[in-house]
C-alpha cells in the first residue's frame, strides 16, 4: 500500500532522499564517501520516509539542522544519528584534522605572541587560511 504524505518537496524528505542516495546510488558524485566505504541505512528509514520523519522530529529535528552521523564510519541509524548545525556536523568530517582542545592550544600559542600562523599552521599540519579563521573565530569559536 502506498500512502501519500505530501511531504515529498521539503527539506526533510530531501535529507532522507539525499542520504539513500549517497549510499545506495553507485552513480551518486559522493557514493565513493558512503555507500562504497559500507555506509548503510537501517532497513526501516530505507524502506519509510514516516519512520525516518518521525524519528527526526522527535528527536529535535528543524530546518537549520543538518544529519550527522555521530560515529562517522557507521551508519545512518537512530544510535549513531542526531541533529546538528553544519558547523558541528563539519567537524566530524573524516578530514578534519583537528579537536576542540587543539583549537584552544592554537589561540593560547597565537596570543603569546611568540608564533606566526605560518608557524602554527605547520606545526599542526593545516592551511594558514584555517589558522587565520581560527584566530578570528570565523570557525571553532570555543567561547
Amino acid at each position: 500500500m502506498n500512502y501519500k504524505h505530501g511531504e515529498s518537496h521539503t527539506r526533510l524528505h530531501s535529507i532522507w532522499a539525499d542520504m539513500k542516495s549517497r549510499c545506495l546510488n553507485k552513480r551518486h558524485t559522493a557514493y565513493k564517501n558512503y555507500g562504497d566505504r559500507g555506509i548503510t541505512i537501517c532497513p526501516e528509514w530505507t524502506e519509510s520516509y514516516i519512520i525516518f520523519r518521525d524519528w527526526s522530529l522527535n528527536n529535535g529535528y528543524n530546518d537549520s539542522l543538518t544529519i550527522n552521523r555521530k560515529n562517522n564510519d557507521g551508519n545512518y541509524e537512530p544510535n549513531n544519528c542526531n541533529w546538528a548545525t553544519a558547523k558541528e556536523n563539519n567537524r566530524n568530517q573524516r578530514r578534519t584534522k583537528l579537536t576542540q582542545q587543539k583549537v584552544s592550544k592554537i589561540k593560547e600559542l597565537h596570543n603569546t605572541g611568540y608564533y606566526t600562523q605560518k608557524e602554527l599552521a605547520m606545526q599542526y599540519n593545516v592551511n594558514e587560511s584555517t589558522i587565520s579563521n581560527i584566530i578570528n573565530n570565523k570557525i571553532w569559536d570555543v567561547g
